[in-house]
């Protein structure tokens, strides 16, 4: 049996006195009302997946009424479901557990995947920036709900800089943020022997808080001469952390959960991690990866030529990565880690924006500026290497689909239709059981079952 205890914040709102009132049904939490939570340590008092408190959603139940503020980087997505009819809300970070939830206040019907999926489509997920308030109706027999933009990303692009010179800016915040996050120990920094990476390794090392290198590899690709080589100039070892094809395939049900409505290219790029956590081949303790540099240095631009507002594209790629959770350290958190994308936080991020679009594009090569500023940490062939998403560097985005499809025997499989089916089979193991852990391997094997039914 392949179960685990995933970490997750589940609240009822219900009418209380003039106003409303929240309670935890998760189990992680004492019993009675809640005042203030903050999402990201699921009620477990776990470190924070982030430098700031401000970089993390909060909810907060005062004056008769719920306010969840979410941040920029919204990185554990807040959902709530309305019950049809009355003053009844339940927020939540499980998608899977929300959803089993809402089906034991409405009622279960005898057709189970019809009333999950239609109670899915009708949970809310609330994007990075927002405020949503819930309070009582005029009558007092309903509740209103108010979301607005509470903050918005702004490029200030500093004028006169230099490439190196706006490089080593976002380089000296980078190891602000670095120097700043050495618990929980030990601190494993995962690496593919490229400038992203190579920089928040170089960087915790000489904050004194890098314990191990890590990188890894399946039997469609890996990146372990390139790891070896940032190794070998930082005079570390480096684990080489081999997934097989079903180390793989037996990820994806947790990966599902993390992201709650996934699409194929989201599963491929979180898919990697969560089977490093499974494996348990890295140290219970802080993760860091070079994650999100693209998204904040206009690298995912080249793929589709130059945009016409460079600072526009960028900051929409943000607010869309935001509202994925892609970002989260749920996955994580489940075997015992502590995840930090470090180009994932607020002062890191408006450095980048801070900087001038045609600066980014220096010698013509994407995150040109941080490149020659990295020269200074690392041998120019890394700081240069040509950029490269763990996902595609593994092999994973290429290959998955057809594992899938060797998975479940047929030739071609929709793959967000069998995720979905992953899905379904979570939130239905928790309408059953709502107080046991969720065996992944179940839902897995159920789903294929499913899915070969409705296709073969």
């Amino acid at each position: 049996m392949n179960s685990y205890s995933y970490p997750t914040l589940l609240l009822d709102v219900r009418p209380h006195g003039s106003g409303l009132a929240a309670h935890r049904l998760d189990g992680a939490g004492q019993d009675g009302t809640i005042e203030r939570l903050v999402v990201e340590e699921f009620g477990r008092a776990l470190p924070l997946p982030c430098g700031d408190i401000d970089d993390c959603n909060t909810i907060a139940c005062t004056a008769g009424r719920v306010t969840i503020r979410t941040s920029r980087q919204n990185l554990t997505p807040v959902r709530y479901w309305h019950q049809p009819g009355t003053g009844r809300v339940l927020i939540g970070t499980d998608l899977a557990s929300l959803t089993a939830r809402a089906i034991e206040h409405a009622g279960t019907r005898p057709d189970r995947v019809a009333q999950i999926r239609a109670v899915r489509a009708a949970i809310r997920t609330i994007g990075g920036g927002r405020t949503v308030v819930f309070s009582r109706d005029a009558s007092g027999d309903s509740t209103d709900v108010t979301e607005t933009v509470s903050n918005t990303w702004k490029a200030s692009p500093l004028t006169g800089e230099k490439a190196a010179e706006a490089g080593a800016r976002q380089i000296e915040v980078l190891r602000q943020q670095i120097a700043a996050c050495g618990t929980p120990r030990p601190l494993t920094a995962v690496v593919s022997g490229g400038v992203d990476s190579g920089l928040v390794a170089a960087l915790a090392q000489q904050a004194g808080v890098l314990d191990h290198l890590a990188t890894l590899g399946t039997p469609w690709g890996d990146e372990y001469a390139t790891a070896d080589e940032l190794g070998a100039h930082l005079r570390m070892p480096v684990r080489h952390i081999e997934l097989s094809e079903q180390d793989v395939l037996r990820a994806i049900p947790e990966t599902v959960r993390m992201l709650g409505v996934p699409h194929h290219e989201m599963v491929a790029a979180g898919v990697n991690l969560v089977a490093v956590y499974r494996r348990h081949r890295i140290p219970a303790g802080t993760i860091l990866t070079g994650i999100g540099a693209d998204y904040i240095n206009s690298g995912l631009r080249t793929e589709t030529g130059t945009a016409p507002d460079l600072q526009r594209a960028v900051i929409q790629c943000l607010d869309d990565a935001a509202a994925g959770g892609e970002w989260s350290g749920a996955g994580a958190a489940a075997h015992g880690y502590t995840l930090r994308h470090m180009y994932w936080n607020t002062p890191v991020i408006q450095a980048a924006l801070d900087t001038a679009p045609e600066i980014m594009r220096h010698r013509d090569r994407e995150k040109g500026h941080i490149r020659a500023a990295a020269e200074a940490l690392l041998p120019p062939h890394i700081a240069w290497r040509p950029k490269q998403a763990m996902h595609h560097g593994s092999g994973v985005q290429r290959n998955l689909r057809g594992a899938v499809a060797r998975l479940t025997g047929l030739d071609n499989v929709d793959v967000e239709s069998f995720y979905e089916l992953i899905a379904t089979e979570q939130a239905g193991a928790l309408v059953e059981r709502p107080h046991e852990p969720v065996d992944s391997d179940t839902c897995l094997e159920a789903a294929v079952a499913a899915y070969i039914r409705e296709h073969d």
